[in-house]
């Protein structure tokens, strides 16, 4: 089974002027990687993409470039910035949880994001 992820990409100047830096970051970890190109998508997240060449063990100093761009974008690892989320628990009946889960999977989800989507259209709220 073939999953596809589409997203919007929206322009952004600032990005475009630190993709030079970016591609020197990623140059200082891995010398034959091709130019980066930054970008946003439409629900604000910022991304790269680049040509480069792995090989076994490279996972860390992946990691490390990886970062160096992200401090470049002054982007940090985690939740999105400006999405307040609330830590709930939910006490479900065992069948309703297993077909939450189920469908989850099945949509590449996660749990919560599913509960959220359904929810706002029951709701009908602003996504």
């Amino acid at each position: 089974m073939t999953k596809v992820h589409v997203i919007e990409v929206v322009k952004d100047e600032k990005l475009k002027a630190k993709e030079v830096r970016a591609t020197v970051a990623l140059r200082s970890f891995f010398p034959h990687a091709g130019p980066v190109r930054l970008y946003r998508t439409k629900d604000g997240r910022c991304g790269f993409q680049s040509d480069i060449a792995l090989e076994p063990g490279d996972r860390k100093r992946f990691d490390k470039a990886y970062s160096a761009i992200m401090r470049i974008l002054g982007e940090k690892r985690g939740r999105p910035r400006g999405i307040k989320t609330v830590q709930t628990k939910l006490l479900l009946p065992e069948p309703t949880y297993r077909a939450l889960k189920k469908e989850a999977a099945a949509s590449g989800s996660t749990l919560s994001g599913l509960v959220d989507r359904i929810a706002r259209e029951s709701l009908q709220l602003a996504g």
